[in-house]
């Protein structure tokens, strides 16, 4: 599936799900590798099908929807939190270790 086609079906698919499209625009890479299987899975030539497939089982939504969540970590990407842990906890827990070992 080109890069054009899954953005238009994006664009077109979202929207039934109660998502915005502004939200899949660093996302959609992934999305439309996660989609790319989908239809590998149900053995369906193009998006287009996928569609057609869409409309005659409004279950598959709920999959699709699935899919199209993409769950971002923001925990590993922020140093205040590591400069936090290396300054005042890691120390914490060491001495607290240590205090137990000697005891």
């Amino acid at each position: 599936m080109k890069d054009t086609e899954c953005v238009r079906f994006l664009q077109w698919a979202l929207p039934q799900l109660n998502l915005r499209w502004a939200g899949f625009r660093k996302l959609r890479k992934q999305t439309c590798k996660r989609i790319q299987r989908r239809l590998i899975e149900l053995q369906l030539s193009d998006i287009d099908a996928y569609k057609s497939y869409l409309n005659t089982y409004p279950e598959e939504s709920i999959i699709l929807e699935r899919y199209c969540r993409i769950t971002i970590s923001r925990f590993y990407r922020d140093r205040q939190i590591f400069k936090h842990l290396h300054q005042e906890l890691l120390p914490q827990l060491i001495q607290l270790a240590q205090e137990r070992g000697d005891k």
